[in-house]
């Protein structure tokens, strides 16, 4: 396990960004971690505190029955279909388990635990790597041309650390033609994308769709998320799953969440789309830089100053400006010139460009 220890790690690890930056976690501005930067909804709260003598003096429900009867209703999906876990990334790690296959295909750059949820279910696995010509987009054609059968194929829409958005009207044409394949495709990020396609609708039977309510509601330290999946592939998740991994509180947020709340999704979607375009806007306007636009809430770039690596840019930032990036060269398909920043308040950005430019200033 040593070598996933060093080469796989998370932005957000605030207590570990600071004692390296010798400062107090309050004193942290964290960009390392891709969550909304409005915080939970304000009502939140208030419900967490009314419920939670109730919800601490019994054992959760294991089977989660009034959040997965919430999902099944906003989304109109078959409740024996829907999955819920301990954060999405619970459920990552299930899937590749319970799929049935032998190995595992997967474009890179990608999400880190992609690769090592396939490695740790005993798959092998067959990398693509992205054109950086194109902007990492992804080349559905070349995935088509590796399928041969029981394999699980999993995609990130929109992807992480590139933001690029897969085409989902192309991968419903792709996925029943060859329907021994399984496709998991990587949601966490789609809320932040206005009027974006969700496969959760349209569904070809061997394509899973995972959710996260982790980022788009601020909730990480309750860590939940959901699965679509066929029928027959979401119970063989059960019979593996742990049980209680979900607590009450984290099923009774979610449950509320999906009920309400559109002022604040709408909020957070203007938020998003006008600090994208200035930072995207300032981002570009310094020299040694090149960045990729994508679609989602975080921006991932790199350096063109030769010989300076994004994980000596990180450290200055923190220790001299108390702003976390996150260094790219554990992304698989990246290389030490890059980082990716979560895009977050005009007042936030600015005092993480003044650090950029501090920084790159001085070489």
């Amino acid at each position: 396990m040593n070598f996933f220890q060093s080469q796989y790690e998370h932005g957000g690890n605030v207590k570990k960004l600071a004692e390296a930056a010798g400062c107090p976690a309050e004193e942290i501005l964290d960009f390392s971690a891709n969550i909304n930067p409005l915080g939970p909804p304000r009502w939140l709260s208030s419900l967490i505190s009314s419920k939670a003598d109730s919800l601490l003096a019994h054992y959760p429900d294991p089977d989660c029955r009034s959040l997965v009867k919430a999902i099944a209703h906003r989304y109109s999906i078959p409740e024996e279909e829907i999955l819920i876990g301990n954060g999405s990334t619970e459920l990552l790690y299930l899937l590749p388990r319970a799929a049935s296959v032998s190995r595992a295909i997967i474009p890179v750059p990608s999400y880190t635990d992609y690769l090592k949820a396939s490695y740790l279910a005993g798959l092998s696995v067959e990398i693509i790597p992205l054109e950086e010509e194109s902007e990492f987009k992804l080349d559905l054609a070349a995935i088509k041309a590796r399928l041969q059968g029981n394999e699980l194929v999993v995609l990130g829409q929109p992807n992480n650390p590139t933001g690029c958005l897969l085409d989902p009207n192309s991968l419903r044409f792709l996925a029943p033609r060859h329907p021994s394949t399984l496709f998991l495709v990587d949601e966490a990020f789609i809320d932040f994308v206005d009027r974006a396609d969700s496969l959760i609708f349209r569904r070809p039977a061997n394509i899973i769709v995972l959710r996260s309510l982790t980022k788009f509601y601020a909730i990480p330290g309750l860590r939940l998320g959901w699965a679509a999946a066929d029928k027959a592939i979401a119970e063989r998740v059960r019979q593996i799953a742990p049980p209680w991994s979900v607590n009450s509180i984290a099923q009774a947020c979610g449950e509320a969440l999906l009920g309400q709340d559109d002022e604040y999704t709408l909020k957070t979607l203007a938020l998003i789309a006008q600090e994208r375009k200035f930072m995207l806007t300032e981002l570009r306007s310094l020299s040694g830089l090149t960045v990729f636009a994508g679609e989602a809430n975080f921006i991932l770039v790199r350096i063109d100053h030769w010989g300076f690596k994004a994980k000596t840019l990180a450290q200055r930032m923190l220790t001299e400006g108390r702003v976390a990036i996150r260094p790219g060269d554990n992304f698989p398909g990246l290389d030490e010139r890059y980082f990716r920043l979560a895009i977050r308040t005009r007042e936030e950005n600015r005092r993480l460009l003044a650090a950029l430019k501090a920084v790159m200033g001085s070489l």
